[in-house]
C-alpha cells in the first residue's frame, strides 16, 4: 500500500494513515516501558535474553516505521543496521547496544511515544470535530428527528441539544475542516520528515556505503579489464600472430622458389600469402572492434545501434530519444552492454521481435530493451546479464529486469549522462 499521487485522494487518505501510525504511537508507548523495566533488570543473567528480545521487537517496530513514512513521502529509507553478530546471547545483546543505530531507534521511540501521540491526537482530533459537527445537524433532522439525541454538546456554559441549536456549531466545524484541509497534510509530512533524519542512515553511514559500492565497482572493473587483456592477448596469439608467421613461412618459400628457378609455384604462393595477409587483417580489425568499434566514431552511439539492429538475426527497432552526444567512454559501455543484451535475447528468449528506446531523463541515460520472448531472465552468477551489471557498474550504472514468466522481457539500463575520471574532470 502507497499513497495515492492525487492530492486530493492523498488528503482523504490521510485519516487512515494517521490511525495506523497513532496505533503506532502505542506500541510505542509499551515498547518503551519494556526497554526502561529491561534495562534495571539487565543486571542480572535474567534480563540479557528479554533485553535482546525487547531491541530486537525496537528494531521490527522501526523497520515498520520506515516503511509507513517512506511510502508517506513516496521515498525509500534504507535500513542502517550492520549484518547481525553471531555468538553467545550477552555478545549479541552487546552487538546490540554499542550500534549507533539502536540508540536512534530508541531516541526515535521515545520521540514517537510522546510527541508522536499528540501530534496523531491533533490531527484525528480536528478531523473528528470537523466531520461530528457537520454531520450532526443533518443526522438530528433526517434519523434522530423523532428519538431522543445520542449527541453529547454540553459545553458547560451551553447545551446545544436541538438541530436549530447545533447549526451554531457549523462554523466551528468548517474552521475545523479548512485547517484540516489546507494544514493537516504539511503538519504530518512536518513529523514524518523528523522521522526520516532518525530512522534513515547517517551522511557517515550513506559515505561508508557509497565508499564500498565504489571499491566493488573498481575492482569487478579491474577484474574485467584484465579478462579482456588476456581475450586480446590470446586472440593475438592464437589469431592475428599465427597467420602473421605463417606469412612469413609462406613468402619465404616463394624466396627460395624463385632462386631455383620456379616462378608459378613462386606466384601460387605469394597468392596465398596475400590471402593470409587478408584473413590477418580481417582478424585485427574484429579484435579493434571488440576494444572500441569504428561505427561509434563514425556514427555515434545511436546509429551503432541501428547498425548493430541490422546485423541482428531478430527483427529490431531502435528508438531514438537522445537530444545530444554522449561522452565515448558511456557510449562504448552502453554500447558493449546492449549488445550483450541482444546477445542474451538471441540465445534464450526464443522473441519475435526485439525493441531498443534510447532516451535522457535529466542527468540518467536510460536504454530499455524489450522483447516477446518466454521470459524468465534473471540474473545468473557469471551470466550475461550479471556481465551487463559489472560492467555499467564501473560508471555507477544500474541494471533491472522485468522479465516474468511467459514474457514479455524488459531490460532496463540507467547510467549518468555526465562521465567523471579519476582527476574529477567532465568528459
Amino acid at each position: 500500500m502507497s499513497m495515492p499521487a492525487n492530492p486530493i485522494t492523498r488528503r482523504l487518505a490521510l485519516p487512515g494513515w494517521s490511525v495506523l501510525r497513532f496505533s503506532l504511537t502505542l506500541v510505542a508507548g509499551a515498547l518503551l516501558a519494556a526497554a526502561i523495566v529491561t534495562g534495571v533488570f539487565v543486571i542480572f543473567w535474567i534480563g540479557i535474553p528479554v533485553a535482546v528480545a525487547v531491541l530486537l521487537a525496537i528494531r521490527f517496530w522501526a523497520n515498520t516505521q520506515r516503511r509507513i513514512i517512506g511510502e508517506q513521502l513516496g521515498i525509500t529509507i534504507p535500513a542502517p543496521y550492520r549484518p547481525r553478530a553471531k555468538g553467545r546471547i550477552d555478545q549479541q545483546a552487546l552487538w546490540l547496544i554499542r550500534e549507533a543505530a539502536t540508540w536512534r531507534d530508541f531516541a526515535w521511540l521515545a520521540i514517537d511515544a510522546t510527541l508522536g501521540f499528540l501530534v496523531n491526537l491533533l490531527y484525528l482530533g480536528v478531523f473528528s470535530v470537523a466531520v461530528y459537527y457537520l454531520v450532526q445537524p443533518v443526522l438530528l433532522v433526517t434519523v434522530f428527528r423523532s428519538a431522543q439525541s445520542p449527541f453529547v454538546n454540553d459545553f458547560g456554559f451551553y447545551d446545544f441539544d436541538t438541530p436549530a441549536k447545533t447549526l451554531m456549531l457549523v462554523p466551528l466545524a468548517l474552521a475545523c475542516g479548512v485547517a484540516w484541509w489546507r494544514w493537516g497534510e504539511l503538519f504530518l509530512r512536518w513529523y514524518s520528515h523528523l522521522g526520516v533524519l532518525l530512522l534513515g542512515p547517517t551522511s557517515k553511514a550513506l559515505l561508508t556505503a557509497r565508499v564500498s559500492e565504489l571499491r566493488q565497482a573498481r575492482d569487478q572493473t579491474a577484474d574485467h579489464a584484465a579478462a579482456e587483456l588476456r581475450r586480446i592477448e590470446r586472440d593475438l596469439h592464437d589469431g592475428a600472430q599465427a597467420r602473421i608467421a605463417a606469412l612469413s613461412l609462406t613468402l619465404g618459400m616463394a624466396e627460395e622458389l624463385l632462386q631455383h628457378g620456379r616462378p608459378d609455384q613462386a606466384a601460387a604462393l605469394v597468392g596465398e600469402a596475400r590471402q593470409a595477409c587478408s584473413d590477418a587483417l580481417e582478424e585485427i580489425r574484429q579484435l579493434v572492434r571488440g576494444i572500441h568499434p569504428p561505427v561509434l566514431a563514425d556514427r555515434g552511439f545511436t546509429g551503432a545501434l541501428q547498425a548493430m539492429a541490422l546485423d541482428h538475426p531478430l527483427p529490431v527497432s531502435v528508438v531514438d530519444r537522445l537530444a545530444d552526444k554522449l561522452p565515448a567512454p558511456l557510449e562504448a559501455a552502453a554500447y558493449f552492454a546492449t549488445n550483450e543484451v541482444l546477445t542474451n535475447i538471441t540465445k534464450h528468449a526464443e522473441a519475435g521481435q526485439v525493441q531498443v528506446v534510447v532516451g535522457r531523463f535529466g542527468q540518467k541515460v536510460v536504454i530499455e530493451v524489450r522483447d516477446d520472448g518466454v521470459g524468465g531472465a534473471t540474473f545468473a552468477p557469471g551470466g550475461g546479464l550479471d556481465g551487463v551489471r559489472r560492467r555499467l557498474a564501473a560508471f555507477d550504472g544500474t541494471v533491472e529486469v522485468d522479465s516474468p514468466p511467459g514474457g514479455p522481457t524488459t531490460v532496463t539500463m540507467t547510467m549518468p549522462a555526465v562521465v567523471v575520471d579519476v582527476r574529477g574532470a567532465d568528459n
